[in-house]
């Protein structure tokens, strides 16, 4: 089955518990091949999603050959922020939560998970890219989805800064896209179905790069300032005294491999 139709299914929509009430965030499945028949799998998403953060939730789609009207599995991570494993540098803004426990205990109940998995396999490496690409980000916009049938929101944009460059010196590029409340830990990935430009000219069939995920957006404060800040998630009402820039500012997803040493990998 194409990517495209599948694509819709790799995200989940991240609640928590904090001291300052509730807080919305995206995160995104992603695994580590290690051979033919093993992976690790991994909930990734931004730290400040997760911080300071009691508990967590997630809902999953899921399937049961015993039980055909089961839809959801709702998970509740009890240990919240310390069950996820931050970047060893503090500068970078993700963390990773180990889901293969989780995946263990849902085959002993008999229950499958309907997901979509990124994989290293999909990060840029040495693929033909342009300094400008339209992309896509799926995620929760304001909390905002399918209540019903558990699903995200996918919208569409371009590169603002070339991913074949670091945006100020960081492993990082910007987004042309509205990011609101919600997005933080939103992959942005290309998908290209029918078309699209290679090195030597145009190529056929379908192209599907990871190229990070989201996890904060300049503003313009009173003052006429520009400030960098974290895409929000917090569900209370606030006074919004800063405008939006319509971008996004993307953390490379190159920085997951990262997480291999951690892992023991």
């Amino acid at each position: 089955m194409p990517i495209s139709q599948n694509i819709y299914k790799s995200t989940v929509r991240i609640e928590s518990d904090t001291p300052d009430g509730g807080s919305v965030g995206t995160g995104f499945w992603f695994l580590f091949p290690i051979h033919e028949n093993s992976v690790v799998p991994l909930l990734v998403t931004n730290k400040h999603v997760v911080r300071n953060a009691k508990q967590t939730r997630i809902r999953l789609n899921v399937s049961s050959e015993s039980d055909s009207s089961l839809r959801f599995f709702d998970v509740n991570i009890e240990q919240g922020e310390s069950a996820f494993l931050m970047h060893p540098d503090a500068s970078v803004d993700i963390c990773v939560f180990v889901a293969a426990p989780l995946f263990s205990q849902m085959e002993a109940q008999g229950i499958n998970p309907n997901l979509f998995f990124f994989s290293e396999r999909n990060l840029r490496s040495d693929q033909f890219i342009t300094p400008i690409e339209e992309v896509h980000m799926t995620g929760y916009p304001n909390g905002l989805w399918d209540m019903v049938n558990n699903r995200p929101i996918t919208r569409r944009g371009i590169t603002a800064s070339s991913v074949l460059e670091d945006w100020q010196g960081r492993p990082e590029f910007l987004i042309d896209m509205a990011c609101f409340g919600g997005s933080s830990g939103s992959p942005v990935y290309i998908l290209n179905s029918g078309m699209y430009q290679v090195e030597d000219g145009i190529a056929a069939g379908e192209r599907f790069i990871l190229l990070g995920l989201l996890y904060a957006g300049p503003t313009v404060n009173v003052n006429g300032n520009i400030e960098i800040i974290n895409v929000p998630t917090a569900t209370s009402a606030v006074v919004k005294t800063t405008l939006g820039m319509n971008l996004g500012m993307v953390i490379k997803a190159e920085k997951l491999i990262d997480f291999k040493p951690l892992l023991g990998l």
